[in-house]
């Protein structure tokens, strides 16, 4: 039998407008919570009218419900937080659409990037088979789905090859005709399956619920145990709470369920931009680079649209250099960010934790902007070096960033060998993958520009098009292609460069072949000295071009002038996610690499997912992942499910290694749901080219922390 696979938890999260999306997590703002009994808080993503949020209400009141009934009181749901922000886009991860058809979910993919749940509002927002067919009970679906993606539970209605979705007749836990378990083996609009209340106990053990070992369902192929003994395991290694399987039968609610709490939050968008301001970025131009890149951030900031942005930096000591306040057109927000930005002076330490800790106080006024005020909080850290100075660890924040569901972006800036100033990753790796968000390695200051655009777009729940790069004689011009998707409602072209002032210009031209002029209506143009961008608003689908022509009047001593240039993309409904099994791995262990690939509300089937991973020797491997269920080659879980996954064997070097790649989905398909409508068949989706970036850990690199910084 197949052995169990353990996941490291961190996450961003999806979420699409007029959907309801949960965040089920303990990264980002959803929590398993332990005690007693232990609860997990949700994240409820919803276009609500008052009568469909009491009807919402009460559905995932009775899913709590069953959650209880089932675990013998031991696990219940805690809160949910619900929002119209539409940036929850990375921050959910149950997404439930219109229309009624049916659920699918990630197995294990609570915790990971891009993994959800996918439910149907008609389907799953009614609890007493009242719903358009006579026949929904949602709380069972939720809780069937929750059992894949919190508990790596499988099915129990199917053996190991069959179709996914379909039921096999003879294949169930249990018997056939059972009203008591097992959840895994059956639909949200089955009858009597769906009355069931109890998980598959061990086989063998003498109760009505006990787990058959034959025929072999995916559950026992996959696991060979039953769905308890899972749920016992899995909760201990991945959450750290302990549960215990039952010894009897009970199949009524048990006493203490308590309410569920039911809290609306805003709509605000809260970041603070963390620099490290140690003396080793006065080398090789990373103090002038990171403070480009910072202030392109803070230009791709929406004036008078309810987002807030601060500035944090440390060395010896961590100081707010521009207080987070909101970004307004009077007074000019940006302008003056970015003046406090370029007026960061560089001292000798590093006091990272300190630096973290200030950003948080940032983001919570010290205490006094409740988590309830704002939809998406998120902090973009930078730092070349190692924590060696200051009051408190970095690892004593983590907490209270888990709590407060903040997630930080890190980049980490240099060379982790260098002698003279080592770059701590795992500590970064660390801080990002426990608060569900990214981290990037950056070998040199130029590609800072970069990173920071992909995290504006990550924290607004945005994706981005393959990036591209090029060189330019003085005077000459180069085209690049940017396919805009169905999907998209607003597309931000971008342009920048590490050297030279005002050294190119872009223009933008339509699919009709007219160029884009600036001052057009839901057209905004910014030009820097070191970037330009338009940002369209509705952009006609179709093959725009961005045309970049270099400066004949730059002088930066070179004959040829480097640029890169980005695409990115609002599309609700649309989400491409790369993520590792674990952020750490040990040396010579084969990573598992998961991509999930969403558009139109559901996961997508039938798409080319390749790209490359580069080693911490800076070698680039190739790499394909694949949804087609082959476990033993691609260490793939079903076939067509959105989903798609790859071994690499090659990590034998310590070190960070960068997963880069491109989902080209120009002739893909829906993704088969777990429960299937008798009507349902897979439809063609709106052709869409995205990139998605991650990155993992072999061995955690032992850095001797140094007491000083030494100048160059």
């Amino acid at each position: 039998m197949r052995k169990k696979r353990s996941v490291f938890l961190w996450t961003l999260f999806g979420c699409i407008p007029l959907l309801i999306f949960l965040a089920y997590t303990w990264a980002g703002t959803g929590q398993v919570v332990s005690g007693s009994p232990n609860y997990i808080n949700l994240n409820l993503y919803y276009t609500y009218t008052p009568t469909d949020m009491a009807v919402m209400k009460n559905a995932f009141g009775e899913a709590s419900r069953l959650l209880f009934n089932s675990t013998n009181g031991q696990i219940r749901f805690g809160s949910i937080r619900v929002s119209t922000n539409s940036a929850f886009q990375n921050k959910a991860d149950a997404w439930v659409n219109s229309g009624a058809s049916g659920a699918s979910s990630a197995v294990g993919g609570l915790g990971t990037s891009g993994a959800h749940m996918t439910f149907f509002e008609d389907r799953h927002r009614w609890t007493n088979e009242d719903g358009p067919g006579a026949n929904e009970r949602g709380q069972f679906g939720i809780i069937h789905e929750l059992g894949h993606y919190a508990f790596n539970v499988y099915d129990e209605y199917q053996g190991p090859g069959d179709t996914p979705g379909t039921r096999h007749l003879g294949y169930n836990c249990v018997n056939n005709t059972s009203t008591v378990g097992c959840i895994m083996d059956g639909g949200t609009t089955e009858h009597p399956y769906h009355h069931r209340t109890e998980w598959c106990t061990a086989a063998g053990g003498g109760l009505t619920t006990a787990h058959q070992t034959s025929p072999i369902t995916r559950q026992e192929d996959m696991h060979g145990h039953s769905c308890w003994e899972e749920i016992v395991s899995y909760s201990n290694s991945q959450y750290g709470i302990t549960v215990t399987a039952p010894t009897a039968v009970d199949t009524s609610d048990p006493a203490g369920l308590g309410s569920l709490g039911w809290v609306t939050i805003g709509d605000r968008l809260r970041y603070v931009l963390t620099l490290d301001r140690s003396y080793s970025m006065s080398v090789d131009n990373k103090e002038p680079l990171a403070k480009q890149a910072a202030a392109l951030f803070v230009d791709l900031c929406k004036k008078d649209a309810g987002e807030y942005i601060g500035v944090v930096s440390f060395s010896n000591t961590a100081v707010a250099n521009y207080p987070i306040r909101e970004v307004v057109t009077t007074p000019d927000t940006k302008t003056e960010a970015v003046d406090a930005i370029n007026a960061i002076a560089l001292e000798n330490m590093t006091a990272l934790g300190d630096g973290l800790r200030k950003s948080l106080n940032e983001i919570t006024g010290s205490g006094t902007v409740s988590p309830d005020a704002s939809a998406v909080e998120a902090i973009v850290l930078l730092s070349d070096g190692v924590h060696n100075y200051g009051t408190e660890n970095p690892a004593a924040v983590i907490p209270d960033l888990r709590t407060r569901g903040v997630r930080v972006f890190t980049v980490g800036l240099g060379d982790a060998s260098d002698p003279v100033y080592p770059l701590d990753e795992a500590t970064l790796i660390d801080i990002s993958s426990q608060t569900g968000a990214l981290y990037t390695h950056a070998l040199d200051a130029t590609g800072l520009s970069s990173i920071y655009a992909n995290y504006a777009a990550e924290v607004r729940g945005m994706d981005s098009y393959p990036e591209a790069s090029g060189s330019l004689d003085r005077g000459t011009s180069a085209e690049h292609k940017v396919l805009v998707d169905g999907y998209t409602k607003e597309e931000t072209f971008l342009i920048h460069w590490p050297y030279g002032d005002n050294a190119f210009n872009l223009q933008l031209k339509r699919p009709d072949g007219r160029f884009v002029v600036p001052g057009m209506r839901a057209v905004e143009l910014v030009k820097k000295k070191q970037y330009v961008f338009y940002r369209i608003q509705e952009p006609k689908p179709g093959t725009w071009t961005m045309v970049v022509t270099a400066s004949k009047k730059v002088n930066v001593g070179k004959k040829q002038l480097r640029y890169t240039t980005q695409a990115l993309a609002k599309a609700p409904g649309l989400s491409c996610k790369v993520a590792p099994r674990q952020a750490f791995y040990k040396r010579g262990q084969a990573a598992v690499i998961r991509a999930f690939v969403a558009a139109g509300g559901v996961p997508v089937a039938k798409a080319q997912v390749t790209g490359t991973v580069r080693l911490p020797n800076r070698r680039e491997v190739a790499i394909t992942l694949y949804d087609d269920g082959n476990w033993k080659e691609h260490v793939d879980e079903k076939a067509n499910d959105g989903v798609y996954t790859a071994r690499l064997s090659d990590t034998d070097l310590v070190g960070t290694y960068q997963v880069a790649l491109k989902i080209n989905a120009v002739k893909a398909v829906t993704a088969t749901p777990d429960e299937i409508d008798p009507k349902w068949k897979p439809t063609s989706v709106k052709p869409f080219i995205r990139q998605a970036k991650s990155s993992f850990m072999v061995g955690r690199q032992e850095i001797k922390t140094p007491t000083t910084e030494r100048k160059r």
